[in-house]
């Protein structure tokens, strides 16, 4: 059974572009039409957008008929830019794996050099398809006004909380007019009616009550870690016992830095000139990697953080051996 593809393999930007075409023609549109509207061919890499596109909520697809959706309509006829933007961010998010990301490094930088290693470890991302997946999450992002150019992806649970509600009609109970006797007929008044009331009184329908339902989910607390720092024995700053030093109990330390010298040679690409490892006093460590077409600081604050170095030194190592 082939395994089942949950993310968009390409960009927002040409789902969005499909979507416009598909609305020209009416809100439906065959595949061939649309690739012939596109200046394509119904090949592997278009059949890849229509998939995209549907992944985002763009459009449906059944049956060689592609059909624009209600989240289409509603960036399309959105009141203001404001709103036309929380659309676009909807429908961004409505892959899974995509929300997931945002969650993930919510009002913390993106590890962008490194985001198709952690796309294939840590979220099952096939590697032919995890570059392609990168770049399409971070123009996406960027697009939308989640992503800044200091590569910090922002808080999409705070942004949904801030967000004005929607315009919509009132919910209140509609009041109808005061009957006429020539109208009678059409309102269908029963007979039983009498005249006075026919036409004195104001008769209101009864409002209809919501039906609400609150979902509650308990998240478990973690528990707190136990031995000694997996931070602190990573780097080598354990007391020579193996207990770990508090930060009362060790002297003041200046940043300390190590570099591993690299023998470049003509025909090595992506080598790295240095891997800098810098402490902090406050229970933060950050790790500086630098190189040709690389310069990044990654902020390490929890034990999650400490995958995602060895994953970023394991792949200059692979590029070096290679």
């Amino acid at each position: 059974m082939p395994k089942l593809i949950d993310y968009p393999r390409t960009g927002y930007t040409g789902a969005w572009e499909l979507a416009e075409i598909t609305d020209d023609t009416g809100g439906k549109s065959t595949i061939e039409t649309a690739a012939r509207k596109l200046n394509r061919k119904v090949s592997g890499s278009f059949k890849a957008i229509i998939g995209s596109a549907v992944k985002f909520g763009l459009v449906t697809s059944k049956r060689e008929m592609l059909t624009t959706t209600t989240l289409f309509k509603r960036i399309k006829h959105a009141y203001d830019k404001q709103e036309e933007l929380v659309f676009h961010r909807e429908a961004f998010l409505t892959p899974p794996l995509f929300t997931q990301l945002c969650r993930k490094f919510r009002s913390r930088e993106l590890p962008v050099q490194m985001l198709d290693v952690m796309l294939i470890r840590e979220f099952g991302v096939e590697e032919i398809n995890a570059q392609g997946v990168a770049k399409a999450f971070v123009d996406g992002a960027r697009m939308v006004g989640l992503l800044d150019e200091n590569n910090t992806i922002a808080d999409i649970d705070a942004l949904s909380a801030k967000q004005t509600p929607r315009r919509q009609l009132t919910d209140q109970a509609l009041r109808l007019a005061t009957f006429h006797p020539e109208q009678n007929i059409l309102m269908n008044i029963p007979p039983w009616v009498s005249e006075e009331t026919k036409t004195n009184e104001t008769v209101e329908l009864p409002t209809v009550p919501r039906i609400t339902e609150t979902i509650q989910i308990e998240v478990p607390s973690q528990n707190p870690k136990t031995g000694p720092d997996a931070i602190a024995s990573l780097f080598g700053f354990l007391e020579p016992d193996g207990s770990q030093t508090t930060p009362s109990e060790k002297p003041p330390r200046q940043l300390t830095t190590t570099e591993k010298p690299i023998q470049h040679q003509p025909t090595t690409i992506g080598t790295y000139s240095r891997v800098t490892a810098v402490t902090n006093d406050n229970d933060s460590y950050q790790i500086q990697i630098s190189g040709p077409g690389v310069n990044t600081v990654l902020s390490i604050s929890e034990e999650e953080d400490i995958r995602l170095a060895i994953a970023l030194l394991e792949k200059i190592r692979r590029q070096l051996k290679s």
